[in-house]
């Protein structure tokens, strides 16, 4: 019972950190912006993989098999959650760079409310019968509405171009993460079977 208790605490401490067998993975990580492994800026190298954001803790000795190690670790690493955001991130830029060779619409309403002074125009009096020094107030509205379309930018094309490319990379390097977080976390999981039955073998 206490070695699979230990069993059961080093798998979980594998699955939330798997710092191990992501540099394990990574022998040969390159210095582009959007490789997975690659350390967050301003944190002295740090390995946004070997991560995890906070989870509800469980009280117990919580058993994991190795599905349910995967999905913790796809739920929780930080590293994939920040591939996630560059893609939404590409995404929005994407539709930035689109929204150039889209009609543009513009409206401009506008509303004034007035009143004509008579007595300035020199009406005071129509026949011997006095009239009111001022009529009104008369109400206008106008509503106007204007349609734009570049017919041809080729600037805003190639950003266009640029910003879908941009785009694919990033859900390519969200495929090449989660790859990694699953070669991890089954390592770690393998792993932690084969210290076990170490333990079991030198207890024999």
């Amino acid at each position: 019972m206490r070695i699979l208790e230990r069993r059961r605490v080093f798998l979980l401490a594998g699955v939330l950190i798997c710092g191990a067998a992501i540099s394990l993975a990574q022998t040969e990580t390159t210095s582009g912006s959007s490789n997975p492994g690659q350390a967050i800026p301003g944190t002295s190298g740090v390995n946004p993989f070997a991560g995890s954001v906070p989870t509800q803790l469980v009280p117990g000795v919580m058993p994991l098999s190795l599905q349910d190690a995967i999905n913790r670790g796809l739920k929780q690493n930080l590293g994939l959650l920040l591939s996630h955001a560059d893609i939404r991130s590409a995404r929005g830029q994407r539709w930035e760079q689109l929204s150039a060779l889209l009609p543009h619409v513009t409206a401009a309403p506008y509303m004034e409310a007035s009143k004509i002074n008579l007595a300035e125009l020199g009406l005071t009096s129509v026949g011997g019968i006095s009239i009111p020094t001022s009529v009104g107030p008369f109400s206008y509205f106008d509503a106007r509405a204007n349609v734009t379309q570049t017919l041809f930018d080729w600037k805003s094309i190639n950003a266009t171009r640029a910003a879908s490319q941009s785009l694919k990379s990033a859900a390519y390097t969200f495929k090449d993460a989660r790859d990694l977080v699953v070669l991890a976390v089954g390592y770690v999981y393998l792993q932690a079977i084969a210290d076990e039955a170490r333990i079991e073998t030198a207890e024999a």
